[in-house]
């Protein structure tokens, strides 16, 4: 049958083509799954060729977490934002588990921590139980470098202005590309409305400490420069905690870090209630799978949005609610999606070699 499907649909003589119609005619009659052209893939028309969202009627929900995916493979987002990415893996629960460690526990009691870590890890199923050990183990590994972070903010004299706080704001969307051009923001009753792109998250927790102080030194490795200065004796810095084993861990790596610079935006905008805006000196990822030889964790930390970086940014905000509100979506095979490109996140399309004659 396969023959025969592949003769109808690229064989260029009339009558070879007529004869294996004619035999898939025949398989289509007695019933064999696959005979008949309307069950082939591919020939039945779309349901719908509309975008999936019309920016002209109300804005577009854009999460910093996902813009990055978006812009790696625009497909690959796309079956995700769909629904094909429904199943989350137990380490997933365990970084939720110790981010409400560090929000309950902000002062890193560590028995405070552990007892989180406790009460909540009957919570995740794992395949085996030496699979849930062994993750145990690993969590209160993380537990133990939270506490070492969480003693150092004390100790530098740092204070928490907010965990887990909401924010939410908007960039204009033009149909012209301007990047020369920061898009407007807004914030309030300003942020719905057509032509936009709202942003919407929780920030982990905003530290803040003296002038001078809340560098972590030790943690962010090498080539790192100081943070701002701050206003009025005072510093402000966000910090997004990360348990996962491949996030970027130098002050460079994070530089177009999208959800370093949403929450920057957010504090920017005079949305995190307590946090100076003149007082901001930047964004950190806080890592607890990384070490270095002076320290439990890792700091990566992104400077303060300016001039350039903060409009480079937000066209990025507007260009991906267009491209998420799209009709198409590309898949960028050979960069991300070929089965033989080693990756962390493994991609949602499957693709076949070529197989050459």
């Amino acid at each position: 049958m396969a023959r025969h499907r592949r003769t109808l649909t690229s064989a260029v003589d009339p009558a070879t083509r007529a004869d294996a119609a004619g035999q898939l005619s025949v398989l289509a009659r007695e019933g064999v799954a696959g005979a008949d052209p309307q069950e082939w893939y591919g020939i039945a028309e779309p349901s719908t060729a509309a975008p999936l969202h019309d920016l002209a009627v109300e804005a577009a929900r854009v999460s910093p977490s996902k813009m990055e995916s978006f812009e790696e493979c625009e497909l690959n987002w796309a079956i995700s934002a769909l629904g094909g990415d429904t199943v989350l893996p137990p380490s997933a629960g365990m970084g939720t588990i110790i981010h409400e460690a560090m929000e309950t526990v902000p002062d890193g009691d560590l028995e405070k921590l552990r007892a989180v870590l406790t009460e909540h890890w009957p919570e995740l199923d794992f395949e085996t139980e030496w699979i849930g050990r062994k993750e145990l183990r690993r969590a209160d590994l993380y537990i133990e470098r939270l506490h070492s972070y969480l003693g150092e903010v004390t100790g530098d004299r740092g204070r928490v202005l907010a965990s887990e706080v909401e924010f939410r704001f908007s960039v204009d969307v033009s149909e012209e590309d301007d990047d020369a051009a920061a898009p407007a923001v807004h914030v309030g009753d300003e942020v719905s409305g057509p032509n936009r792109a709202i942003v919407h998250g929780f920030i982990d927790r905003v530290e803040a400490y003296p002038v001078g102080a809340g560098e972590h030194a030790a943690a962010r490795g090498r080539g790192w420069t100081d943070m701002a200065e701050g206003i009025d004796g005072e510093r402000v810095v966000v910090v997004d905690l990360k348990t996962g084993k491949n996030e970027p861990t130098t002050d460079a790596r994070v530089e177009e870090h999208a959800q370093l610079a949403a929450y920057q935006v957010a504090v920017e905008q005079g949305l995190i209630e307590g946090a100076d805006a003149g007082a901001l000196a930047g964004a950190r990822l806080l890592l607890v799978a990384n070490t270095l030889s002076g320290s439990d964790y890792r700091v990566a930390h992104q400077h303060t949005l300016q001039g350039e970086a903060r409009t480079r940014f937000l066209n990025r905000l507007a260009a991906a609610a267009k491209g998420m509100s799209g009709d198409s979506f590309t898949a960028h095979v050979e960069a991300h999606c070929a089965d033989v490109q080693w990756r962390v996140h493994p991609c949602r399309i499957h693709t076949v070699p070529a197989v050459s004659a």
